[in-house]
């Protein structure tokens, strides 16, 4: 074997939680035992996941090992074996891992450098007619509706913006409000599964199979949805679904992915041309063609991805969502509190923004950092962006409670 191939192999059988040492996973100390697995300090607390994840301490060492290796052992690598650097050859241990998580064949699996590279994928890559309309929701992020800006105007389309309720409460409110965006002209719907500003969980099922029936080609955003809800890009009936490891999968940065339903994927170009460009056996691994990448982010993602798994995908959504609940439900007891995500459970889950009456949205995750050494997001003006994870507590969320009554008391 060569050393290549005996780091490969290392890297992906190495076990991350001691697996004896752990209680049962209703017992505070399993999250604790959790907990250590991070680099973080105990006295600092993260709330800002939305925007990335804090890696646990083996997905950097993974990391940092690769890179170790490539700096010290460049000269062994002669091209045989497996390759030392991502973006030409295939993956295909850690895309069918991602993809088992999605519930998709491997080969309907790309992997990119982030979500506005999947998208721009699918929004350069589709014929689109002149004069196509393209619909989406006012909440959409700059980086998931910009690829379809840029597209409707090179070659003379439409972009219309529906306007989705702030805070979004009803499901079958905004079924009705996206049905009645589609028009004769739309070819393409694109949808974030979960809005980024307010944390609305949106009825994609839904919205998908309303789209379908008009043959619209449905493309989903789930930057903040993917290791954070369960995602089965099947049972949704997408037709393409584009999201990241670097926030709720606690991956680095730098590691996206494009899942495209095999009955479009022979429609769509491929964008970004590589030695793979025309291989429509696989339309996962064309779709990963983006050039000289690293390999040593590739190892950071599949000890992601092994971390997740150990854990286990529902446990995880289930607890992002008990810590979601117990802020919202402590937030609802003060007064001169707004809250801007839904009140609906079914609608919402680690994402709760809010604001103080009198506090602007910046001051307020100041107080935040400056009173308990807490990190949430200042979202805009009036509110802050309160995301929950794995590496979070009930006491934290306590904390961060006991801040707010403060400012709302003046």
């Amino acid at each position: 074997m060569t050393p290549r191939r005996s780091f490969l192999k290392s890297a992906l059988a190495a076990p991350f939680l001691p697996q004896a040492a752990l209680p049962r996973p209703e017992d505070p100390a399993y999250w604790s035992k959790v907990r250590d697995q991070f680099l973080m300090p105990r006295d600092k607390t993260f709330f800002n996941t939305g925007t990335i994840g804090a890696m646990p301490r083996i997905v950097f060492e993974k990391t940092v090992e690769h890179l170790r290796k490539m700096a010290t052992e460049i000269a062994d690598w002669d091209y045989s074996g497996a390759d030392w650097i991502s973006g030409y050859s295939d993956v295909p241990a850690i895309r069918t891992k991602a993809a088992r998580l999605l519930n998709c064949d491997m080969k309907e699996l790309a992997l990119t450098d982030n979500v506005t590279s999947a998208n721009s994928f699918v929004a350069s890559g589709l014929d689109l007619p002149a004069g196509a309309e393209i619909i989406m929701s006012d909440q959409e992020h700059v980086g998931g509706e910009s690829p379809w800006l840029n597209a409707a105007q090179r070659r003379g389309g439409t972009v219309t913006k529906f306007k989705l309720p702030k805070p979004a409460h009803d499901g079958s409110e905004i079924l009705a409000i996206v049905m009645n965006a589609m028009t004769p002209r739309t070819r393409v719907l694109f949808l974030s599964h979960v809005i980024t500003a307010a944390g609305a969980i949106l009825p994609i099922r839904q919205i998908c199979a309303a789209a379908r029936e008009r043959g619209i080609f449905t493309v989903i955003d789930g930057a903040q949805a993917f290791g954070h809800i369960a995602v089965d890009v099947k049972d949704l009936g997408c037709d393409a679904y584009v999201g990241c490891f670097h926030k709720w999968m606690l991956a680095p940065a730098g590691e996206g992915f494009l899942y495209m339903r095999s009955e479009r994927a022979a429609g769509v170009w491929s964008s970004v041309a590589s030695h793979q460009w025309n291989n429509h056996d696989d339309n996962g691994l064309r779709f990963s063609q983006r050039g000289t990448g690293s390999m040593s982010l590739m190892m950071g993602l599949d000890a992601a991805l092994d971390f997740h798994n150990q854990i286990g995908p529902e446990r995880v959504q289930q607890r992002i969502k008990f810590l979601g609940d117990r802020l919202r439900a402590g937030l609802r007891q003060i007064p001169k509190v707004k809250i801007y995500s839904p009140d609906d459970p079914a609608m919402c889950a680690g994402i709760t923004v809010y604001g103080v009456d009198g506090v602007s949205g910046p001051q307020l995750a100041k107080e935040m950092w400056d009173r308990a050494r807490l990190r949430p997001r200042g979202s805009n003006a009036v509110a802050i962006r309160h995301c929950t994870h794995i590496y979070n507590s009930p006491e934290e969320i306590d904390k961060a409670l006991g801040v707010v009554r403060a400012l709302a008391r003046g």
